[in-house]
């Protein structure tokens, strides 16, 4: 499977950066996969609706864990992983409440992505116990 990222967008030269901006971001790890038809808990129906719009057939999502981090230039933030690794976000640039991400996970390329005019964004994060963990960055708060 591509790297899914539903929402993301690669930009070229980022925004400039003040040294002390910071953003909240919402951080949910979802397992993804065919094993069953679970959706635990029901919040990630909605996930499931937009996946299957995108013929993204997964049958079944669990949440393995839901954080609010705080992001801030140049220091990447990591989020554990279920299945051993870290993903690093660093904060890039704000703009009009705008926050431009880079989204780093290992043995994948990184991407960059926007929070704050779609919803969520969702990117692949690697396999974990026959499914697929997925990455659930929700922008900042206006």
């Amino acid at each position: 499977m591509a790297v899914l990222c539903a929402v993301a967008l690669t930009l070229g030269p980022a925004v400039a950066l003040a040294q002390d901006a910071k953003v909240k971001v919402q951080v949910e790890v979802v397992l993804a996969s065919n094993k069953g038809t679970a959706v635990e808990p029901a919040e990630l129906n909605k996930m499931k609706e937009a996946f299957q719009k995108q013929n993204f057939s997964f049958t079944s999502f669990k949440r393995m864990s839901l954080d609010t981090v705080e992001v801030a230039a140049p220091k990447p933030t990591e989020v554990k992983l279920p299945n051993g690794t870290n993903a690093s976000l660093q904060l890039l640039g704000m703009k009009d409440g705008i926050a431009t991400l880079r989204v780093i996970i290992p043995n994948q390329s990184s991407v960059e992505v926007e929070l704050g005019r779609q919803g969520a964004v969702y990117q692949k994060a690697g396999k974990h116990v026959g499914g697929d963990l997925i990455l659930v960055l929700v922008p900042p708060s206006k």
